[in-house]
């Protein structure tokens, strides 16, 4: 598995966002957008979709918080540990909005 952390614009929010401190971000840790860039395992930008992934629900096991996304083009789901530095009250409140997608 090839780890990818890069900082990036968000394509949604437009705030340019930093490396991840412990883990590889995939998502803008303010409005929780993400891209469809991976298909089977994480890293491997497989994905030909390339939408807008957005957090539909989160689960925490063993002490660590996972957020599952959603294609919102073809509906591929992914999860992916929550970075430090995420706005874990947005998160909640994305959730909630998102459920339906």
């Amino acid at each position: 598995m090839k780890k990818i952390n890069e900082s990036f614009t968000c394509i949604n929010c437009k705030k340019e966002i930093p490396l991840a401190a412990k883990t590889c971000r995939n998502h803008c840790p303010y409005c929780f957008t993400s891209l469809h860039v991976d298909w089977e395992i994480p890293w491997d930008r497989a994905s030909v979709c390339h939408w807008i992934m957005k957090p539909i629900n989160y689960e925490i096991r063993n002490w660590t918080m996972k957020i599952l996304f959603k294609c919102t083009k073809c509906g591929k789901l992914h999860r992916n540990k929550r970075a430090d530095d995420d706005n874990i009250q947005a998160l909640l409140q994305l959730v909630k909005e998102n459920q339906n997608l």
